[in-house]
């Protein structure tokens, strides 16, 4: 059996998957990969700054919904972004950053 936030991940995808075209799915999500699930707080990791910002200001009400059919009304998503270290490209960090809080949410 998965891991819970994978499980929960894959359920967001295939609802996702029905929301989007096939190019824009491949190109956005299937790239990210889910990180933990901590009570009402789902992790996934985004391959970079540009790719976080792109999700935010073109699928967050989609993310959102998703996200809170699955979990519940409480749920919210929290970024884990791969930041290159060009100095060194064997060494990858992330940086953790929670999704923009609307007022409309």
């Amino acid at each position: 059996m998965a891991e819970p936030h994978i499980e929960v991940w894959n359920r967001c995808l295939k609802v996702i998957e029905d929301n989007v075209n096939s190019q824009s799915f491949k190109t956005w999500f299937e790239p990210i990969e889910p990180c933990k699930l901590e009570g009402n707080v789902l992790t996934i990791q985004v391959p970079s700054q540009f790719f976080y910002e792109w999700l935010e200001e073109h699928y967050v009400h989609l993310l959102k919904k998703t996200i809170r059919k699955e979990i519940g009304h409480e749920a919210k998503l929290e970024y884990s972004i791969v930041m290159d270290n060009s100095n060194d490209s064997k060494k990858k960090h992330t940086m953790n950053v929670p999704q923009q809080q609307n007022k409309n949410d």
